[in-house]
């Protein structure tokens, strides 16, 4: 029950051949047992389980979600994948090395191909045409922080959460769905292979030797909280302060 107005959210990249050759784990694959992101992942499943239960994907799962906080959550979600591109595009003016700069180049292009669907499905060109909730601004800012200010192996660890998680929840859902459920959409389009989040896992174990793992951890699991707070927020959002009109003089 594919939908044209849901196109899969898949930020992964098509693999420039001079990595195949530079890189002893196929960035597609999924990271080795023992790399970093899966510790990470671990130590954070308390706070992916959290997310599987909030009202946001009990709504998703048992077809009675609100559709304006649907609605409301998918154009927060525009927003913080405006600014994530813009944080792609600030991390690129400072690679860490040049196979490092390669991948932020094919992230931008991937993230600005993904984009146009916001103005094709729910007529929004950029983040200026949203008014963010707190809690996404939060989650944007900090990702934006990382990115002009620390090495790019930070910037992936900042960015895995988002490109794991949604696949994440919607593989967990996908066994006790209704096919036809007004919502399978969502878990059809976001369930399958997170075949961004374990290129970008390879990506970062790849420069572990050169990393504070300490440090990686702690921007993983901040990012993961936001996560949370992004979604236990979506059901109770005041729409007054999303839907305010703006000062246009």
């Amino acid at each position: 029950m594919k939908t044209k107005w849901y196109p899969r959210r898949d930020f992964s990249i098509k693999t420039p051949l001079s990595f195949q050759k530079r890189f002893s784990t196929p960035l597609q694959d999924p990271p080795p047992a023992d790399a970093l992101f899966w510790e990470m992942w671990k130590e954070c499943e308390d706070i992916a389980k959290a997310v599987l239960e909030t009202d946001y994907f009990k709504g998703i799962l048992n077809n009675n979600l609100d559709p304006n906080a649907y609605g409301s959550l998918m154009v927060q979600d525009a927003y913080y994948c405006f600014e994530a591109l813009d944080s792609y595009i600030a991390a690129a003016t400072h690679p860490f090395d040049d196979d490092c700069a390669e991948f932020l180049e094919k992230k931008k292009e991937s993230y600005a191909s993904y984009n146009e669907t916001y103005h094709k499905i729910w007529h929004v060109r950029d983040s200026h045409g949203v008014i963010p909730g707190k809690e996404i601004l939060n989650y944007a800012n900090y990702e934006a922080y990382v990115a002009g200010n620390l090495d790019t192996p930070y910037l992936f660890a900042v960015m895995l959460p988002c490109e794991f998680l949604w696949t994440w929840v919607a593989n967990q859902l996908q066994p006790k769905a209704n096919p036809e459920g007004v919502y399978y959409f969502w878990i059809e389009g976001n369930a399958g292979i997170p075949n961004g989040a374990y290129q970008m896992a390879n990506m970062l174990e790849a420069y572990r030797s050169k990393i504070d793992e300490a440090k990686v951890k702690e921007i993983f699991r901040t990012a993961m909280e936001h996560e949370l707070k992004v979604f236990t927020s979506a059901t109770i959002l005041e729409f007054s302060e999303l839907w305010q009109q703006k000062d246009l003089t």
